[in-house]
């Protein structure tokens, strides 16, 4: 699966994010790459949880720019995020993120979709897409269901990366360990989850997702509209290049 990578510790399959020379920010084949991979867990009887990870020093920085600046206002990526999502929060097995090192934009998305988060103690997470030019919907719906409309609002519009103390602290996760520790925290808690009856956690599970549908539909469809007007604007695509500059520049002087 290329930048997807899979592998199995006893029955649990750990999915790495692997394209660390840019933070394992995802491109669109990479999402469909890991909802293949999430589908195939959820039908493989010897899988019993799912624990997804990234390579290197981050968990997933968000959508890779470099893609987003080939991209027009009517390039069809927002349906498949959607997809991707669905197929975590319906998978009737376990799903645990180790979040790694930085999650920002989708990639913070993508971890509050799973069953449990632990973060390393060097981790940072946030919904940073205003600061490069995206529309910030999705993520701040899904942090309202975390930490409430208020709070949602105060750290989508700062795009601020929060440490893992203050993490832990407004419940966007669950644990926090050691950098060395990680995959093994969310290893421990992928095999207690998958110890519980597999029937009346798939059926807690599947309530628990049909009482979010609506407003995960809802929030994808603002977001169609939005992201539509503000790349019709040219911002996104400004945003991106000005991120993609800024990362080049320090790459050539890392001192700065």
């Amino acid at each position: 699966m290329g930048d997807i990578l899979a592998r199995r510790e006893s029955g649990t399959l750990i999915i790495t994010i692997s394209a660390p020379e840019r933070l394992n920010a995802w491109t669109r084949a990479m999402r469909a790459d890991l909802a293949a991979a999430l589908t195939d867990a959820a039908a493989d009887p010897d899988v019993s949880a799912v624990v997804i990870t990234g390579d290197g020093s981050a968990f997933c920085a968000g959508q890779d720019f470099n893609e987003v600046v080939t991209w027009g206002s009517d390039t069809e990526w927002i349906s498949e995020i959607h997809d991707l999502y669905r197929r975590v929060l319906t998978s009737p097995k376990p799903s645990v993120a180790a979040v790694n090192g930085v999650a920002a934009g989708s990639g913070l998305q993508f971890a509050l979709l799973c069953d449990y988060r632990v973060a390393s103690r060097d981790a940072r997470m946030g919904q940073t897409e205003v600061r490069w030019g995206m529309a910030s919907v999705t993520g701040t719906w899904l942090l309202e269901e975390v930490v409430g409309p208020l709070r949602a609002r105060t750290l989508a519009l700062s795009a601020e990366l929060l440490p893992a103390d203050r993490l832990l602290a407004e419940g966007i996760v669950d644990a926090v360990a050691e950098p060395d520790r990680v995959l093994d925290a969310a290893l421990a808690q992928a095999s207690l989850l998958a110890s519980y009856p597999a029937a009346s956690f798939a059926a807690t599970k599947q309530w628990c997702y049909e009482r979010l549908r609506p407003r995960l539909d809802q929030a994808f469809a603002d977001a169609h509209v939005l992201h539509h007007e503000v790349f019709a604007a040219g911002v996104s695509r400004a945003g991106a290049e000005r991120f993609l500059a800024r990362h080049e520049s320090r790459t050539a002087s890392p001192t700065k």
